[in-house]
C-alpha cells in the first residue's frame, strides 16, 4: 500500500514537472531582458566609442542603435532625424554629436509608434528621475545613466539649444518623436557609472 502511494506521488510530481516544463518552454523569451552588464559608480566622462545597444529596464525597452543624421532646423539648430517610421522599434544615435558616455550631450532618438505598431519609446513617458539607462558601446564598455528629468514639447518649439548645448559632464538625451498628441518627449540623464 505504501509502495503504491509512493509510486502515485512520484508519478504525479513527474507529471507536474513535465507540465511546468512545457509551460515554461512555451513562454516566449523576454525581448528586453534587464541589463546584466557589470558596472561601477563613476561619473567621469569616458573616451568616445560608438554605441551599439540601449536598454531601459523600468519601461522594458531595448534596441540596437543605428547612426542617424540631422533633420529640420529649429531656431538655428538642427533637430535629429529619427529612424524610419516604418521601423518604429529601432532607436538611433546622433552621429554628429558626442557618443554616449563621452563628455557632452549624447542624443538617442526613437519613435512612440509607426505603421500601427508600438515604437521603442512607446513607454518613455513613464520614465522617472532615478531610472537607469544602459548603453553598450562598440569597444565593449558600458555607460550607465540615471534619469534626471523629462519634458514634453511641441515639435515647432523644440528646445534644440538645451538638447544640443555643450555640457561639462557626460550627459544623455532620449528623444521620443510622435505619439497621439503629436508632441515630442525629451528625457534628460547624466552618466552615473561605467563598466
Amino acid at each position: 500500500m505504501l509502495a503504491a502511494l509512493a509510486f502515485l506521488l512520484s508519478a504525479g510530481c513527474a507529471a507536474m514537472g513535465v507540465a511546468a516544463g512545457v509551460a515554461t518552454a512555451e513562454r516566449p523569451p523576454d525581448p528586453c531582458p534587464p541589463s546584466t552588464a557589470s558596472w561601477r559608480p563613476d561619473p567621469t566622462p569616458m573616451r568616445a566609442a560608438d554605441p551599439v545597444e540601449l536598454t531601459i529596464d523600468r519601461i522594458d525597452a531595448c534596441s540596437s542603435l543605428v547612426p542617424v543624421g540631422e533633420g529640420d532646423e529649429v531656431d538655428g539648430w538642427r533637430r535629429v532625424a529619427a529612424p524610419s517610421v516604418h521601423a518604429p522599434e529601432q532607436a538611433g544615435w546622433f552621429r554628429a554629436g558626442p557618443t554616449p558616455g563621452a563628455r557632452g550631450p549624447a542624443v538617442l532618438v526613437g519613435r512612440v509608434d509607426g505603421d500601427g505598431r508600438r515604437g521603442v519609446f512607446a513607454g518613455l513617458a513613464d520614465a522617472t528621475a532615478g531610472d537607469r539607462i544602459t548603453v553598450r558601446r562598440r569597444d565593449g564598455s558600458t555607460a550607465v545613466f540615471v534619469v534626471t528629468g523629462t519634458v514634453q514639447v511641441s515639435p515647432v518649439k523644440f528646445p534644440a539649444r538645451e538638447v544640443h548645448g555643450d555640457t561639462g559632464d557626460a550627459e544623455l538625451r532620449l528623444i521620443a518623436y510622435g505619439g497621439s498628441a503629436g508632441d515630442d518627449l525629451i528625457v534628460y540623464a547624466r552618466l552615473s557609472g561605467q563598466g
